[in-house]
C-alpha cells in the first residue's frame, strides 16, 4: 500500500452545488476509498492553494487509479494532482539499490 496526497479542484458547478447542499464530500471520499480497499487517512479543505480539497490515502496503485477514474467519470473534478509519499525506510531501501549492483544499468558515454 502507498500513501498519497491527492489535491482536487472542483468544477465551478460542483463547487456551487457543494456549498448549496452543505456537502463537504468527506463522506463520499471515505466511501470511495474504503470500497476500493484503501484507507482514508485525512480530508482537508484548502485555502490559499490551487486546489479545493486534499485527501490523504493509503491504498494499492490500481485501486487508487480506479477511484480517480471513477471520480473523473463523475465530472465534478476540474483537476486532480497526486503526490506519492515514502518513508525513511523506503528511501533507505531505494538508495541501497541505487548504489548497489542489483540494477543493471550503465550511463551513456
Amino acid at each position: 500500500m502507498t500513501v498519497r496526497l491527492t489535491y482536487f479542484t472542483y468544477t465551478d458547478e460542483a463547487r456551487l452545488t457543494n456549498i448549496k447542499n452543505g456537502d463537504t464530500r468527506e463522506a463520499a471520499a471515505k466511501a470511495a476509498v474504503e470500497s476500493a480497499g484503501g484507507k482514508l487517512l485525512g480530508f482537508y479543505g484548502l485555502i490559499g492553494a490551487d486546489a479545493d480539497v486534499m485527501i490523504i490515502t493509503d491504498m494499492e496503485q490500481t485501486d487508487y487509479m480506479g477511484v480517480v477514474g471513477k471520480i473523473l467519470l463523475g465530472g465534478a473534478a476540474a483537476s486532480i494532482h497526486t503526490v506519492t509519499c515514502y518513508t525513511g525506510e523506503q528511501l533507505g531501501t531505494a538508495m541501497a539499490k541505487a548504489t548497489g549492483t542489483a540494477i543493471d544499468y550503465e550511463p551513456a558515454g
